[in-house]
C-alpha cells in the first residue's frame, strides 16, 4: 500500500487512516506492507507519515517480488513539473534525478497487479497529472464499489486503463 500524505490529501486524512487500519488488521493480505510518499514517488518512498525512514526505490523493487500487489491512494494532484521534470520534487531541498513519472512506469512494470484509489470524486479527474497517471494504473474512486472494482481488478491480473485515460503531453 502506497499512500499520498500531506497537503491536498490532508482533507481526505481519516478517511484513508481507516483505509489503513483496516487493510493492516484484516486476514485477506499474507503479507501486508505500507509506505508514504507525498504527491508523487520520487527516489524513496517512506515506511512513516512523518518520511523519517525513508527507503529508496530500488530497494523496494528489489526486496518485494512482481507477485505483489500494488495499491496507490491518492488524489494524484500535483503541479505538472513535480510529476514530468527531473529535480521537480515540491520539495526544495530535494533533488530526484528521475521524474515521478518515470517512477510510476517503474513501479508499474515491476508488478504485475497495480491500480489507484482516489479519494477525489471521478468529476474531478481532469487534472493532467491525473490522467496521466490513469494512463499507468486503473484509477478507481476511493468508494465501497471503487474499492470492490479495485480488488476485482487485482485480482483479475494486468489490465490496462481507459481509453479515455490518455496522457497528457507535459506542458513546457
Amino acid at each position: 500500500l502506497m499512500m499520498d500524505v500531506g497537503g491536498s490529501m490532508n482533507p481526505h486524512a481519516r478517511g484513508v487512516s481507516q483505509l489503513f487500519s483496516a487493510a493492516a488488521q484484516t486476514k485477506h493480505f499474507r503479507d501486508f506492507h505500507a509506505f508514504y510518499f507525498h504527491n508523487c514517488v520520487y527516489d524513496n518512498v517512506y515506511k512513516d507519515a512523518a518520511f523519517a525512514e525513508k527507503i529508496p526505490v530500488h530497494e523496494l523493487l528489489g526486496s518485494y517480488g512482481a507477485n505483489y500487489k500494488l495499491i496507490f491512494v491518492g488524489d494524484a494532484m500535483m503541479h505538472p513539473m513535480e510529476l514530468f521534470d527531473p529535480g521537480g520534487a515540491i520539495d526544495f531541498w530535494f533533488d530526484n534525478h528521475t521524474p515521478g513519472i518515470a517512477r510510476l512506469r517503474q513501479l508499474d512494470d515491476h508488478f504485475e497487479r497495480g491500480v489507484w484509489l482516489n479519494p477525489e470524486r471521478p468529476r474531478f479527474w481532469t487534472h493532467s497529472t491525473v490522467r496521466a497517471i490513469r494512463h499507468i494504473f486503473p484509477m478507481f474512486p476511493l468508494t465501497l464499489d471503487g474499492l470492490q472494482s479495485a480488488v476485482s481488478a487485482l485480482v483479475k491480473g494486468r489490465s490496462r486503463p481507459p481509453a479515455d485515460a490518455a496522457p497528457l503531453v507535459p506542458p513546457r
